[in-house]
């Protein structure tokens, strides 16, 4: 973290300056040579008014790039006023709260971020119950919505088939990050934090499946091999499939539920 408290010298005392922190591959163990420091800056809101625009997202690209080669971004710094800060904490998107879960802190000379930063990390025990239930029904429901659309005609809609492979597979990783007490990570980093979490590599390997249009023998044995996952993993919710349709499809709360946390 050295170079990160090199850079963000000229923001260290500036006005109106709340609060300085790292996210992304860069806090993380997988992190390679295309990853670049994300730096976000905490400004007061009366400060950031007076921003000009080009100063509130500034980015900085490596040197050396061949002639041709699109430039590689070193280090970039995002300002974003308090309120809007504060207010992340009411969001609803992952990706709004599991960066902050490895977010490192690298100036908060009052103490104000360093707050706000946990509870953007922590995972509510009723937000996980909510999501592993939605996403596990998502997932089935997918898989079962695609076996009817291949038996639909005698040369089943390709585009149709991968998207809803697609969301089964995305509600299947997000089922896997709660399962592990984690908010779900990025698209473009999902696989080295479940395998950074524990999840097993066979099931990932089976998971795989669904990038394409599987075989119903692939299938039938990812949904064993999730139902195992949950049953090791100390869950059970998931045994009483008829509750928890009834509570999806008849309660307020099981809908409310879907409208928040529902691939949409």
């Amino acid at each position: 973290m050295e170079r990160a408290r090199e850079l963000i010298e000229p923001y260290v005392g500036r006005e109106g300056v709340v609060g300085i922190y790292l996210l992304g591959s860069m806090t993380r163990p997988y992190r390679d040579g295309l990853s670049d420091y994300d730096i976000e800056v905490i400004v007061e809101n009366a400060v950031y008014e007076r921003t000009p625009d080009e100063e509130r997202q500034v980015f900085v690209y490596k040197e050396g790039t061949p002639e041709g080669e699109r430039p590689i971004v070193d280090y970039e710094f995002y300002l974003i006023p308090w309120s809007d800060f504060v207010g992340l904490t009411d969001s609803t998107l992952d990706l709004f709260h599991q960066p902050y879960q490895h977010a490192v802190v690298l100036h908060d000379p009052e103490g104000r971020i360093g707050p706000v930063i946990e509870r953007l990390a922590e995972l509510p025990e009723d937000v996980r119950q909510e999501r592993m239930t939605i996403h596990f029904l998502e997932f089935l429901y997918r898989l079962g919505r695609a076996r009817k659309t291949s038996n639909r005609v005698e040369t089943a809609p390709t585009l149709d088939l991968r998207l809803l492979y697609g969301d089964a597979l995305n509600a299947l990783v997000k089922l896997l990050f709660l399962v592990k007490g984690s908010w779900a990570a990025t698209k473009h980093w999902s696989e080295e934090e479940l395998r950074l979490l524990g999840v097993p590599d066979d099931l990932l390997s089976r998971a795989v499946c669904l990038q394409g249009v599987p075989e119903s023998e692939q299938t039938r044995e990812l949904v064993e091999a999730v139902r195992a996952f949950l049953d090791e993993s100390g869950e059970t919710f998931h045994h009483d499939m008829e509750g928890i349709q009834r509570w999806l499809f008849f309660s307020r709360e099981g809908k409310r539920a879907f409208e928040r946390w529902g691939l949409r």
